[in-house]
């Protein structure tokens, strides 16, 4: 067994136990790794810092400090809610949510259509896409399916991919537009969370006033027929998160390709907006940038 192997196992192996600890010891271990990525120097801390600065001009120095360093909590409990989404049991999962808003997507999965789950990353995204799943499993109704990066440690990829499959029944490549088309005629919900860079196929529009290449496939996608729904998670106290599902959106794919890229990256910071914190503020958002500009970082 080589090297790579090994270390990956033991990773995989330490993240299974801490998955199966008590609510209050993850979240007092993921509020501690969020306090080394706020005092340690490292590179994710130094993007956070540079979006909060672009997206909240409006802050003082020691406000953007402040909400930093509450984001990097947010995200080092988000490492922590990746690991129980990936490996904690069932009854820690049914116990951790409320939802509000499961009628608009009942409605349409009665009726036999799939649809897209459309959210942005907030930290608890994936913990979120499975407490919906074992909603929708309890209630018999189709449970969503999963767009995915893959990732460049094959053997930790391996163990993600059957981690996963437990919950979400199948993983999609997020290029793979055929096999996304597939699960929504079958009658499935997809997660689908477009709000990252992107370098294809992409308009520029204001993301909290700054210019973010934003993906055209969500458009595209509404512009077909595909039902897009928008959903959230967040985090509201100490193990527990709420999880609102919105109205169809209707509109989207009557739209302008640019009006509809702008109409997304404002109906997120909408929900950014109400917990500024729990967004994936170490991403580099704001990478590719028009002609002539400069990424930030």
């Amino acid at each position: 067994m080589s090297y790579s192997r090994r270390k990956t196992d033991l990773q995989v192996a330490l993240a299974r136990f801490l998955a199966k600890r008590s609510t209050a010891f993850r979240w007092r271990l993921g509020k501690l790794i969020g306090w080394l990525f706020f005092v340690l120097p490292n590179s994710r801390k130094r993007i956070a810092r540079i979006n909060i600065k672009l997206c909240f001009p409006q802050l003082s120095a020691t406000e953007r400090k402040q909400l930093l360093k509450r984001n990097l909590q947010s995200t080092g409990l988000g490492v922590m809610e990746m690991v129980s989404a990936l490996w904690a049991d069932h009854k820690a999962v049914e116990k951790s949510f409320t939802i509000s808003g499961l009628e608009q997507l009942e409605a349409t999965l009665n009726k036999g259509r799939g649809c897209l789950l459309l959210s942005c990353h907030t930290t608890s995204i994936e913990w979120g896409i499975r407490g919906l799943n074992a909603v929708l499993h309890n209630q018999a109704l189709p449970v969503g399916h999963m767009l995915a990066r893959q990732h460049n440690n094959k053997l930790l990829e391996a163990h993600l991919e059957q981690a996963r499959l437990a919950f979400v029944d199948k993983l999609i490549d997020k290029k793979n537009i055929r096999s996304l088309l597939a699960s929504v005629q079958s009658g499935h919900p997809v997660y689908y969370a477009p709000d990252q860079n992107f370098s294809y196929q992409v308009r520029f529009s204001d993301f909290f006033g700054v210019p973010a290449a934003t993906t055209t496939g969500t458009h595209k996608l509404a512009s077909r027929g595909v039902p897009v729904i928008p959903w959230f998670c967040f985090r509201t106290s100490v193990g527990q998160w709420h999880i609102e599902v919105l109205p169809e959106w209707v509109e989207l794919g009557q739209m302008d390709e640019q009006v509809a890229a702008q109409a997304i990256n404002q109906l997120f910071e909408q929900q950014i907006n109400r917990y500024p914190d729990q967004y994936l503020w170490v991403h580099r958002r704001f990478k590719n940038q028009p002609k002539g500009q400069h990424s930030p970082y």
